[in-house]
């Protein structure tokens, strides 16, 4: 696959770090570029073009550290903020409109009931989305590791 035009949207996750340096892996190769995307989800009871303040100063620092650090990387980079009801259309338009050869999604590790969720988001850029989603989710938390690293072990020593 590949990839001259990546869209890569960040919330300032604990993800976003290793997202950014497998996104900077991806695009390198080809001399191509990433488009940092963040999305401000803006709640039904504003105007969408409403005015937040502590929201746009948190997404330009945001912004400014992954793109200095994409920067440092030798990676051609620009950014995009947009205020949308929904952050999964949002993405998967600004992909669109920006002809994007991929969209990565960088994911935390969650559970929900005994079971990895991904959330409302990621599900719905890859059903939508026309081009190809790579996903990259976070290592378990050293917590979760050792539980399952247990129950492997108690597993086969009954065997």
């Amino acid at each position: 696959m590949h990839i001259k035009r990546l869209l890569l949207p960040i919330k300032g996750q604990r993800v976003d770090q290793d997202t950014l340096r497998f996104a900077s892996s991806l695009v390198r190769h080809e001399h191509g570029s990433i488009c940092l995307l963040y999305v401000i989800e803006v709640p039904r009871q504003y105007p969408v073009d409403a005015e937040l303040p502590s929201e746009v100063s948190k997404c330009e620092n945001i912004l400014r550290s992954a793109e200095e650090f994409l920067k440092s990387n030798k990676v051609k980079v620009d950014t995009e903020m947009l205020q949308a009801r929904d952050a999964g259309p949002a993405i998967v338009r600004e992909a669109q409109e920006r002809d994007a050869d991929a969209v990565l999604l960088g994911l935390t590790y969650k559970r929900r009931h005994d079971s990895l969720t991904l959330g409302g988001v990621a599900p719905y850029i890859i059903e939508h989305s026309l081009c190809p989603v790579l996903v990259y989710r976070e290592a378990k938390p050293e917590e979760v590791a050792h539980k399952a690293r247990e129950t492997a072990t108690s597993g086969t020593e009954s065997r």
